[in-house]
C-alpha cells in the first residue's frame, strides 16, 4: 500500500512538532549554534549561580534536540529511503556528538569539589527539579573518573559498542538462510522476519524445516559470533574494572540500582517455578498429539484453525473495553489517542515494521505500528497505548528534569494493559476453543518473558564470570553451557543438538544483563493487574502513581510505592499462581 492511499486518520500527526521540513531546518541552525556555548561553564560549577545557568542551557537544548528529533526520525521511519529526512538524520546526529563531547566535563568537574557542595544543592529550593540527578551524581563519586579518564573511556566505548552492529550486520543482513520445505513439497522463504510465522504453521514437516535451516546457519557461524562475543565480554569486564566495579554484573545492576538480592531473588523464585513449565509443555504435548515435543512444536497454536481477523475499528473498541478497569479518565485520554491521530496504524511501502512509542516533554506520544488485522495486531495496539499513557502521565505530572522513566520501569505499562486485554478475551469468549487459544497465548507470554529471559541472564553470568576469573572460553564451553541450561529450564522439550546455538541468536546479550529486565518486568504487570483487578479503587490509584513518577526516583522505590517489592515474595506469588492456575485450566479443557 502506499502512503498517499491511507486515509488521514489513520497517520500520525507529526505537524505538533513541525508543520513543515523549512521550520525543522529553521531550528536546527538554533541548535547548532549551541555549539561552544558550553565551554565557557568549565571550571566554574562550584557557583550555585553558574550551575543554574549551565543546567537551564542544557535544559532547553536537550528540549529542543528531543523536538527536532522526534520529526525527523518519525518521518524518516514512514519513508525510510528519504533522502530528506535521512539527511536531517545524520545532520542531527553529528551536532548532538559534538555537543556531547564539549558537555563531557560537567560530571567529572563537579564529583572534583567536596562533597559538601553537591549535598547542599540537594537543599537549595533553585535546584529543586534536578534533586534527584544530584543524589544519583553524588551516588556515582568512587565510580566515575578524572575528565581525561572519562574523555578517554568515551571514545573506547564507541569503538567497543561495535560488537552489537557486528552481529547485526552478520545476522540480518549477510545470513541467508535455505528455504523452509513444506510437507507438500512447496518452498517457503525463511528470513529473520519469517522464521517466527513458519513456527506457528500447523504443518509440523515446514516447522521442522524451518528450524533446521535457521539454526543451522548459527552453527555454521558458531565461531565468528563466538568471536564477537568474546570481544563484547572482555570489553564489559575492562568497563567495569576501570570503574572500579568487581564485574560486569555488578556495574550493570548499579547503573540501575538495582539490588543484588533482587536480582538473587528473582532468579530463585524463577528457578524454583521451573516444574510449571515441564506441566505445561506435557499438555502442549498430549495436545498436539506427539510422542516427542521438539522445540519448533513450542508456540504453534494448539487450535490450527483458529485465525480470526479485526478492522481496526473493531480493535480500537475491544482495546477501549479491555481498558474500562482503569477507569473512565484513563480511558478518555487513549480515545483521544485515536481522535487526535497519536498513531500510524497501517504497514505502506517504505514503512519501518513492528511497532513502538515514544514521547517526548510538552507533546503527546506517538505510536507506530503495522496493523494487518491479526490478533497479534490488537494486542500489539493495547501494548504500545500501555507505553503511551505511561509517557503521557509522566510528562504531565513531573518537571522535564524528572520525567524520563527507566527502562527496568518501561515494559510494567505495556505488558499491564496486555495481561488486561487477555481477560477480557478469556472473559467474552463464546467457544472451548477460543478459551483454549488465549490461555495458551497468557502462558506462553511466561514461556518466552520470564523463564526464557532468565535463562538468558544465567547464561550470561556464566560467560562473563568466565572472563572476570581468567577461566578457559571457547565456543565449545558456551555452547555446551547452554545446552545444560536448556535441559533444565526446558525439561518438558527434546534438547537437540541444535540447542547448542541458541545462545548466539540473542541480540540482547550485546547490552549485558538487559534480559532480566523482561522477567521482572513481567512478574511487577500481572502482580499489579491482579491487584488492581481484585483491589478496586486503592490499588488501581497506587499503580497509577507509578506512571506518574516517571523518573523521580529509583526504580525500586516508585515501584515499591505501587505495591510490588521484587525482594520479597509477594508478587512471585501472585504471578505464579496466575499462571499456575491458567495452566491447571487448560489442562481441565485439553482433556
Amino acid at each position: 500500500m502506499e502512503r498517499k492511499d491511507v486515509e488521514t486518520k489513520y497517520t500520525w500527526d507529526l505537524s505538533k512538532f513541525y508543520s513543515s521540513d523549512e521550520k525543522w531546518f529553521a531550528d536546527f541552525e538554533k541548535l547548532k549554534k549551541y555549539n561552544n556555548k558550553f565551554l565557557k561553564f568549565k571550571g566554574k560549577l562550584n557557583n550555585k549561580q553558574v550551575l543554574k545557568e549551565y543546567l537551564n542551557l542544557s535544559k532547553s537544548c536537550s528540549m529542543l534536540v528531543e523536538k527536532l528529533s522526534m520529526y525527523s526520525s518519525n518521518n524518516l521511519n514512514t519513508e525510510l529511503s528519504s533522502k530528506v529526512y535521512n539527511v536531517m538524520q545524520n545532520q542531527l546526529g553529528q551536532v548532538i556528538t559534538q555537543i556531547s563531547t564539549e558537555t563531557s566535563f560537567v560530571e567529572p568537574e563537579l564529583l572534583s569539589y567536596d562533597e559538601s557542595y553537591l549535598k547542599e544543592l540537594l537543599y537549595d529550593a533553585d535546584f529543586k527539579n534536578d534533586k534527584f540527578w544530584i543524589k544519583d551524581l553524588i551516588k556515582d563519586k568512587k565510580h566515575v573518573l578524572s575528565e581525561k579518564e572519562e574523555k578517554l573511556l568515551s571514545g573506547m566505548l564507541n569503538f567497543a559498542g561495535d560488537t552489537g552492529d557486528i552481529f547485526d550486520s552478520l545476522c540480518d543482513v549477510d545470513f541467508k538462510f535455505e528455504d523452509a520445505i513444506s510437507s507438500d513439497k512447496k518452498h517457503n522463504e525463511l528470513t529473520q522476519a519469517t522464521y517466527s510465522m513458519l513456527q506457528k504453521s500447523s504443518d509440523r514437516t515446514l516447522r521442522e524445516s524451518a528450524y533446521k535451516n535457521y539454526y543451522g546457519k548459527y552453527k555454521e557461524f558458531n565461531n565468528t559470533i563466538y568471536v564477537n562475543y568474546l570481544s563484547n565480554l572482555k570489553a564489559d569486564y575492562f568497563f567495569s574494572t576501570a570503574r572500579k566495579f568487581k564485574n560486569a554484573l555488578e556495574s550493570a545492576l548499579y547503573g540501575s540500582n538495582i539490588p543484588q538480592k533482587l536480582y538473587s531473588k528473582l532468579k530463585e523464585e524463577v528457578r524454583k517455578n521451573i516444574p510449571l513449565c515441564t506441566k505445561y509443555y506435557e499438555i502442549r504435548k498430549r495436545a498436539l498429539k506427539l510422542d516427542k515435543l521438539q522445540y519448533y512444536d513450542a508456540t504453534v497454536s494448539l487450535c490450527d484453525d483458529f485465525d480470526k481477523k479485526y478492522t481496526f475499528e473493531e480493535a480500537k473498541q475491544i482495546v477501549l473495553e479491555a481498558l474500562k478497569p482503569l477507569g473512565e479518565d484513563y480511558v478518555n485520554v487513549v480515545k483521544s489517542a485515536f481522535t487526535e491521530r497519536w498513531i500510524d496504524v497501517y504497514p505502506t511501502k517504505d514503512k519501518i515494521g513492528g511497532g513502538y512509542e515514544t514521547g517526548i516533554y510538552g507533546f503527546t506520544p506517538v505510536v507506530l505500528i503495522n496493523f494487518v488485522g491479526t490478533i497479534d495486531d490488537v494486542f500489539t495496539l493495547i501494548h504500545e497505548l500501555g507505553h503511551a499513557m505511561h509517557s503521557y502521565l509522566s510528562n504531565k505530572f513531573q518537571p522535564y528534569e524528572t520525567s524520563d522513566y527507566t527502562i527496568f520501569l518501561a515494559e510494567i505499562a505495556s505488558t499491564f494493559n496486555e495481561v488486561l486485554l487477555t481477560k477480557y478475551f478469556l472473559n467474552n469468549a463464546k467457544t472451548k476453543k477460543e478459551k483454549v487459544y488465549f490461555l495458551d497465548r497468557y502462558i506462553n507470554l511466561f514461556m518466552g518473558t520470564t523463564f526464557r529471559q532468565m535463562q538468558y541472564s544465567e547464561f550470561e553470568e556464566y560467560a562473563h564470570m568466565l572472563v572476570a576469573k581468567n577461566l578457559p572460553i571457547s565456543k565449545e564451553i558456551l555452547n555446551e553451557k547452554y545446552y545444560e541450561l536448556n535441559a533444565e529450564y526446558n525439561a518438558g522439550i527434546e534438547n537437540d543438538d541444535l540447542k547448542k546455538y541458541h545462545w548466539s541468536i540473542v541480540p540482547h546479550f550485546y547490552r549485558s544483563f538487559y534480559a532480566y529486565k523482561y522477567a521482572s518486568g513481567l512478574i511487577s504487570a500481572v502482580s499489579l493487574a491482579t491487584k488492581v483487578l481484585n483491589g478496586g479503587n486503592d490499588e488501581r490509584e497506587k499503580y497509577f502513581k507509578m506512571l506518574k513518577s516517571g523518573g523521580c526516583d529509583y526504580s525500586t522505590n516508585i515501584l515499591k510505592r505501587a505495591g510490588v517489592n521484587l525482594e520479597s515474595s509477594e508478587p512471585y506469588d501472585l504471578a505464579f499462581s496466575e499462571l499456575k492456575n491458567s495452566i491447571e485450566n487448560l489442562d481441565k479443557l485439553i482433556k
